[in-house]
């Protein structure tokens, strides 16, 4: 006993050392807050504050207008990795509250602080943007609505009503701005709300957007993100089921139609019953054990979008500005300012930010007369979310200087239209001064100054004048397109595609007649038991043997008379074979042999010492039949 528990406590303070080193093997502190940065009055949703090791003292000073439902909830979780032999440890604590938003604006949450061996974190602050709540109208709030279809889960009860009320299940389409200006961007959403279950939603109708530049900002490789808000006193669960960022290409009112949907909803009727003080009543009153609910098949219609398109400005409107809305910004940059004639340079003008920047066009740039220039190479790499589009779009130009001399790229300006104070900006790229030098002799370009030919002077070896007067055409060498051997080439795959389809009729043929098949493989398949009862009799298995030497035998008259298992018999087999007009000597063999083995399957005493025997015999037999039947 002295000895084990001297164990036992080594055994502890083993223990102790190793999680120890475990609880201090990971890496610096991390204290992280997180959550929606945009909600709308009534909408529930979740503050996270995450910290990578275990601490204490978790205070969160205040969350301003939202109203906590419940938290801090605290969670926990550990994870221990053994790598090259080592062991690390590695803890994630987190905090987690449920808030809800109760009037419009912005609500800005302090860090939060907690304490991890002594030390004091802090989390980053968060910024959460409260829109105007869209509450549905008390009547009517989904426009029109149809149902169809319905079909009673369980057995058909005398409810009052078995239909889905207009605030059961409705959708909404909003819009981030009704009045923009020409080309600015306006996201649109597709928000349905329910407070009863629903399932099977498809689109019936998509909205069409004429006088509209459209860009699809929903995930379709994603699952609908649900959230829960409370409106007119009801619990609604709420997902956006579209958004689409819209560019007006004219001013006026423009009208958007209706979108409309088709769900399954489940309603549940109630059966007039008795009271009762059950206690379980409630619990069995679940949709799980209660199959007294109703399917009904409903289509859902939005409502429709008038927006009211102003015209931009044209009050110190720019002269460069070709139709940018939205906030950008721009660079510009040139790959060499010094090179050789008939070389090439590079001018890239990147132009990046929000808005409608698919839509922008590559700004003028003025190259000197003595370049010969390109139209510019256009790398655009666009990205969508939830607020829009934003990214950058990228413009190179390529010039190629064709005389030497010092020359002169003036600036390029870009302008832009910012919605959001109504004024244009510009922003101008630098002056490039070119010096060129006079290029190679063996340069592969030619200049010219009309089209004239007598005009054009020759400088590589890759151009020649078009030659003139009588000239004599001769075959260079001949092709295999139109020649006799093309055509045989063709043939040879026809020919072998069409021999490959008759032999493969021609087999499934045979095989489709059974009997021919029994009959072409009895000889086979009683070849294989025969060599399975060499096998056996070498082992000593007697009883094994005798058994796969009778199925050989009897199989082998059965497949090749196409006699079925009940109908084989010793008489069966005598007068199929008298009717083949096998000879008698041939007969009486194979039921001989049938007859031995029989007998010794059965017979008392050893019959080891007889399994050479009756094996020679049987293969004697197939044999002889096999022969006299071919003839």
């Amino acid at each position: 006993m002295k000895h084990i528990l001297i164990v036992s406590k080594l055994t502890a303070i083993m223990a102790f050392t190793m999680m120890t080193s475990l609880t201090f093997a990971g890496g610096g502190v991390s204290f992280t807050a997180s959550a929606k940065n945009m909600v709308e009055v009534g909408e529930r949703f979740q503050i996270y504050y995450t910290v990578n090791a275990s601490g204490s003292d978790f205070r969160v000073s205040d969350f301003g207008s939202l109203s906590v439902l419940s938290g801090p909830n605290r969670s926990s979780s550990s994870s221990i990795q053994y790598v090259n032999g080592k062991m690390s440890q590695s803890t994630q604590l987190t905090f987690t509250y449920l808030v809800m938003a109760t009037k419009e604006g912005v609500v800005t949450i302090p860090p939060a602080t907690i304490r991890v061996d002594g030390k004091t974190y802090k989390s980053n602050g968060l910024t959460i943007k409260v829109l105007k709540g869209n509450a549905p109208a008390q009547s009517s709030p989904n426009g029109q609505r149809q149902q169809a279809q319905s079909s009673s889960a369980g057995q058909s009860t005398s409810a009052p009503s078995g239909t889905v009320k207009n605030d059961d299940v409705y959708i909404k389409a909003l819009v981030s701005n009704s009045h923009p200006y020409l080309g600015e961007q306006v996201i649109v959403t597709y928000r349905i709300y329910t407070k009863i279950q629903v399932s099977d939603l498809s689109v019936k109708k998509l909205s069409s957007f004429p006088g509209f530049w459209t860009k699809d900002l929903s995930d379709n490789n994603k699952q609908l993100q649900q959230s829960t808000r409370v409106i007119n006193g009801a619990q609604y669960v709420v997902a956006d089921v579209r958004k689409l960022a819209l560019y007006p290409q004219k001013s006026g009112k423009l009208t958007i139609d209706p979108m409309e949907l088709e769900c399954v909803a489940q309603i549940r009727t109630q059966t007039k019953r008795r009271k009762s003080y059950d206690p379980f009543g409630d619990f069995f009153d679940d949709p799980f054990f209660n199959r007294n609910v109703k399917n009904i098949k409903v289509t859902i219609k939005s409502n429709k979008l008038t927006l009211d398109v102003k015209p931009l400005p044209q009050e110190n409107k720019p002269v460069s500005f070709k139709g940018a809305v939205g906030e950008f910004t721009f660079a510009s940059k040139i790959d060499r300012t010094k090179l050789k004639a008939n070389e090439a340079l590079t001018l890239t003008i990147t132009v990046s930010g929000s808005g409608n920047l698919e839509l922008v066009e590559p700004p003028a740039v003025q190259f000197p007369t003595d370049f010969e220039s390109y139209d510019p190479k256009v790398t655009a790499r666009i990205k969508t979310n939830g607020l829009g589009v934003n990214g950058y779009k990228k413009f190179e130009y390529l010039a190629i200087p064709r005389n030497p001399g010092d020359f002169v790229i003036p600036a390029t300006t870009f302008s832009f239209f910012n919605p959001k104070d109504g004024k244009y900006y510009s922003y101008s790229s630098d002056e490039y001064k070119i010096h060129v030098d006079k290029g190679n002799g063996n340069s592969n370009s030619i200049t010219y100054s009309n089209s004239a030919q007598e005009d054009i002077h020759y400088i590589g070896k890759d151009i020649h004048h078009i030659k003139t007067g009588d000239f004599e055409l001769r075959t260079i060498s001949e092709y295999l397109f139109a020649s006799r051997l093309f055509y045989v080439l063709i043939l040879i795959p026809l020919m072998l595609l069409i021999m490959v389809f008759l032999i493969r009729r021609q087999q499934e043929k045979r095989m489709g007649n059974i009997n021919l098949v029994r009959n072409k493989k009895a000889t086979k398949i009683a070849r294989v038991r025969l060599h399975k009862a060499e096998k056996l009799r070498k082992a000593g298995n007697d009883k094994a043997f005798f058994d796969e030497i009778a199925q050989a035998l009897w199989g082998y008259i059965a497949d090749k008379f196409n006699i079925s298992q009940a109908e084989l018999s010793m008489e069966t087999v005598k007068q199929k074979l008298d009717e083949r007009q096998i000879s008698k000597e041939v007969s009486n063999t194979f039921i001989n042999v049938l007859n031995d083995i029989e007998f010794t399957r059965f017979a008392p005493g050893d019959t080891k010492g007889k399994m050479e025997n009756i094996y020679d015999e049987a293969m004697n037999a197939i044999l002889q039949a096999e022969k006299a039947l071919k003839h």
